[in-house]
């Protein structure tokens, strides 16, 4: 991993990305509180830590690749990962796919100032943390609603007691949750009922076709707005954002493999190559061709 800087983030508000600071907030230890919406892919977070400070990434939507120096981690919609202070990290040369993500940094170098905690509940919370043994999990419904309301009351500092109230809570749930589930290949493995299992498992096969939301409710013997439901709700995010992501994924595999542009949207079913293109550059921050240009440029360099 190339060299690592430390990081600290500034005031700034504009339609997709908010993120407020220690002097916006007013809660002891809340280091920053954020949100963001990438409507498409962003440039990829190079190396860095936060000194002593922990983070949280809570993956609201979409698809998301984190790095830390001993493993890569693959998350999607109702995932959390987790640095500990001074840990490096980073997206792995990945950009930010299109998605949500709600993330906030904890200092916990002073007990005595900490979420307004006494000392002793301080160092107890503190120490929770620290036990923790993996770096991503997923907590439930619950934790994401906390977080959602938490970052909802963020703007207003006559709101940082209840700000400080949810967050709390989301850390000892968090913390419970980390004793519950044992980390595998990113955290556990995703969960889906037979009809979504079933619906993932045919999209996968078929990344070559065109799929249509009606087909596959068919398959998983649901109404179209119950598949999109139940679907969102267990993976993590849309079915369609679902597919197209992992059409770009294979796409990128084509095209190094020396298939043309053309040739690879029209296997994967994208109609023109103008559409694909636009497709890419959501997932990947480039076009096919910038991409291609990269990873020989990558190769010879």
């Amino acid at each position: 991993m190339e060299h690592a800087r430390e990081v600290t983030d500034s005031y700034f508000v504009s339609r997709y990305r908010t993120v407020y600071t220690w002097q916006e907030l007013g809660v002891p230890g809340l280091r920053m509180f954020g949100k963001h919406t990438m409507t498409q892919a962003c440039a990829p977070l190079s190396p860095h830590f936060h000194k002593n400070a922990y983070e949280f990434t809570f993956v609201t939507e979409g698809a998301i690749h984190f790095t830390t120096q001993e493993k890569d981690y693959e998350l999607s919609g109702s995932d959390v990962f987790m640095t500990c202070p001074d840990e490096v990290h980073s997206t792995n040369f990945r950009p930010l796919s299109a998605g949500e993500i709600i993330w906030f940094q904890l200092d916990v170098s002073d007990p005595e100032h900490f979420l307004f905690l006494s000392r002793e509940a301080a160092e107890e919370l503190i120490s929770d943390l620290a036990a923790i043994g993996g770096h991503v999990f997923r907590p439930g419904s619950r934790v994401f609603g906390n977080i959602r309301r938490a970052f909802e009351l963020a703007g207003a500092y006559s709101q940082r007691h209840l700000v400080c109230a949810h967050l709390t809570l989301v850390l000892y749930e968090l913390a419970a949750a980390s004793g519950r589930q044992e980390e595998g290949c990113g955290g556990q493995e995703k969960s889906f009922s037979p009809d979504i299992e079933k619906a993932v498992s045919y999209i996968r096969s078929n990344l070559t076709r065109e799929l249509s939301l009606e087909e596959l409710a068919r398959l998983s013997h649901l109404s179209v707005s119950q598949f999109k439901q139940k679907f969102r709700a267990q993976v993590g995010m849309a079915p369609r954002h679902y597919v197209n992501y992992h059409k770009i994924q294979l796409a990128k595999k084509m095209l190094l493999k020396g298939t043309s542009v053309t040739d690879t949207a029209m296997e994967l079913g994208f109609g023109s190559s103008s559409y694909f293109t636009v497709v890419f550059r959501r997932y990947s921050a480039c076009t096919p061709s910038e991409f291609v240009r990269g990873k020989s440029h990558d190769r010879t360099g």
